[in-house]
């Protein structure tokens, strides 16, 4: 398996006579770099009325066969099938159908709902207009969803039809959103949370029924062509990835095409770029194996190429095929049919790491990330806010952002059950698993806040832990570390994250046991000791577990707090971890398998200092590895000492924000 890099162009260039010729003379350029194209229906982001879809088609119906005739792969990405937000009204759909309704009853006036049967007939109308120019595919763009479609609408959809359907599927009349949005928030943790997942499951079906519906428009022309499908973290559309695969691959089952995505537009702030590989792996922990073509959607809005630089643009390519990709969808050019020539240096530095795209994702396949799992299922939104009420408002986005610092200080991370080797139990987020489900991951590593502990407590599980909250201190207070093993030389350090400044919820414990070791306790600015923040305990199912009652997730990069999580972390998973940077460095790392079960790593140099004696542990490693620059400049990497069944590398020096492979040859 090679990686795939595709190339994404807006109508601008492709309507305009003379972009069109450069375009096809950069694709004889970059041919081999760069071997699939997709051509934008819109550059605005409502959906079109059918007559300027048709106009539009009869020119791609010519550009089409010319791009073929190069050897390119060529196809087709829909903007805007219901519609992203509002904006250019003038020139956009504009028909009395049933549009999209939020929660608070705002009323989108660009996008538009698929429950109405006229919307539908238009939509297949669209998708045949579409077929008929002859794509390979057709990439569904991410307005194919229920949140954040701007403006007016950030959870839908609520209008008549929909309420009417949910009515049928949960066995109560809903009249208005206002009602349904109370009933959320009343009555038990068991009956919001099955009304919630009620809602997930129904906003799941609708996003599988509308890509149903046009895979059976898009066989009325041709069964052959492929479908790919854009996302974000579409938690409140309930992560339907299996389903909506299914949808797409109709009943000639067709191979699926997917294209992660999220924020990182510019390098304003640059380490957004790991956030985004985050992101993205999280979706790819929910893909079926089967979908193999996923191509991390690789966005420069607004498009001005000073706003990222070309190493953060071959870097992030490398960053997500890390997270799970296979190659990477570019949308880099601009949003007029101005000349493009001042975007070719970042297609150079995409001919010149080309061979690294390959050697990565041929190393990678589809195989996991393992490491340190976040207990994210795709009913996960259902549980946020479960005591406050104030759902799905409340609970935009969670939490699921707070653990790039872990990673950042070189720990890995996993985006699915199948890589974890330590869970984190963050929130109310146990709420989305049964007692018997807790159970079993209290059996493994396991380290919690205390948000996570109070509800885990509260259901009788506390033998399991250890502790129990004692009360709460939420200002004034700085960590202590103890004298336990696990802190090694930094007994009696400190670590200051001024929640008053910061503010987090701050949690006193007691222990439970004898076995209850207590690792870090807090005190105020008198000093007064106020006891117990964190501790570890092993269980009776021989589970390891950690809860850390003081800034759990942030604020975790002074040499005493990094030390210390590193060696937590390694100890909640009974040196399961698969890799870690032992060494005071940021380094992001991403930790999977090659095609003979052998660790390999995705390295990143999260940091404007280059990096010089890094130290990398690997678990069940050979005694040489290879590090393979972004160049393929190759590096040999001879171990250094054994640490258990780790074994130990000190690694050259690293540029800031570069990518690396660490493999066996």
């Amino acid at each position: 398996m090679k990686s795939k890099i595709s190339f994404r162009i807006s109508p601008f260039l492709w309507m305009d006579k003379q972009r069109q010729a450069d375009l096809l003379a950069w694709m004889k350029d970059y041919g081999k770099e760069v071997e699939e194209v997709a051509f934008f229906t819109s550059f605005t982001h409502p959906p079109l009325p059918l007559k300027e879809i048709e106009r539009r088609s009869a020119i791609l119906a010519e550009i089409i066969p010319k791009f073929k005739a190069l050897g390119l792969k060529v196809g087709i990405n829909h903007l805007s099938t219901v519609g992203h937000l509002d904006e250019n009204p003038e020139n956009s759909l504009n028909e009395p159908w049933q549009h999209m309704v939020d929660m608070d009853g705002s009323v989108s006036k660009s996008c538009y709902c698929a429950e109405d049967t006229r919307f539908l007939d238009y939509m297949k109308q669209v998708y045949v207009t579409l077929s008929r120019t002859q794509p390979e595919f057709i990439w569904v763009d991410d307005d194919v969803r229920l949140e954040s479609h701007a403006q007016a609408i950030k959870f839908a959809c609520f209008c008549d039809l929909c309420l009417a359907k949910f009515s049928k599927e949960s066995g109560r009349k809903w009249t208005s959103p206002d009602e349904l949005n109370k009933a959320f928030m009343t009555g038990t943790h068991e009956e919001r949370l099955a009304l919630r997942k009620l809602l997930l499951e129904h906003n799941r079906t609708y996003i599988s029924d509308l890509l149903a519906r046009i895979r059976t428009a898009v066989d009325e022309v041709s069964p052959k062509i492929k479908l790919g499908f854009m996302t974000g973290e579409l938690s409140y559309s309930g992560y339907g990835f299996t389903p909506w695969a299914e949808a797409m691959a109709g009943k000639h089952s067709m191979d699926v095409m997917w294209r992660p995505g999220g924020g990182f537009y510019t390098d304003d702030q640059v380490f957004g770029m790991v956030g985004k590989a985050h992101t993205i792996g999280r979706q790819i922990g929910f893909l079926p194996a089967s979908v193999v073509d996923i191509q991390s959607e690789h966005e420069n809005f607004p498009y001005q190429s000073l706003k990222k630089s070309v190493t953060c643009f071959v870097t992030e390519i490398a960053a997500y095929i890390g997270a799970g990709c296979t190659g990477s969808a570019l949308n880099c050019m601009g949003m007029s049919s101005d000349p493009i020539e001042e975007y070719r240096p970042y297609f150079e530095a995409v001919k010149k790491c080309r061979p690294f795209f390959d050697k990565t994702v041929e190393t990678f396949g589809r195989s996991p990330n393992e490491g340190v799992w976040v207990a994210c299922t795709r009913d996960y939104i259902s549980t946020l806010n479960i005591e406050s009420g104030d759902w799905p408002t409340g609970a935009w986005g969670g939490n699921m952002h707070l653990f790039g610092e872990v990673s950042e200080i070189g720990l890995p991370m996993a985006y699915s059950k199948e890589g974890d080797r330590i869970t984190i139990l963050t929130g109310d987020i146990g709420l989305g698993f049964s007692k018997e489900e807790l159970i079993k991951i209290l059996s493994g590593g396991v380290v919690m806040d205390g948000s996570a502990l109070h509800y885990l407590n509260s259901i009788g599980l506390s033998e399991y832990i250890g502790f129990t909250i004692r009360e709460r201190k939420d200002k004034d207070t700085t960590e202590l570390f103890t004298a336990d093993p696990l802190n090694g030389k930094f007994a009696g350090w400190h670590r200051d994250c001024r929640p008053s400044f910061w503010g987090d919820s701050g949690y006193l414990l007691s222990p439970l046991s004898e076995k209850s070791r207590v690792i870090a306790e807090v005190i105020d600015f008198t000093p007064v000791n106020y006891g117990a923040a964190s501790g570890v305990f092993e269980n009776s199912l021989g589970g390891r577990v950690a809860v850390l009652g003081y800034f759990p997730w942030k604020s975790v990069h002074t040499l005493a707090k990094s030390s210390q999580m590193k060696s937590l972390f390694r100890w909640l998973s009974k040196d399961r971890l698969p890799a870690y940077v032992s060494s005071y460095h940021k380094g992001a790392i991403w930790c999977r398998r090659d095609s003979k079960g052998r660790p390999a790593i995705l390295m990143l140099n999260p940091s404007l200092d280059s990096i010089e004696g890094i130290t990398l542990h690997v678990r069940d490693a050979a005694e040489q590895l290879t590090l393979t620059r972004m160049d393929m400049t190759k590096v040999p990497l001879t171990s250094s000492r054994k640490d258990a069944p780790y074994t130990v590398f000190t690694l050259p020096r690293l540029s800031p924000w570069e990518a690396v492979l660490i493999a066996s040859e």
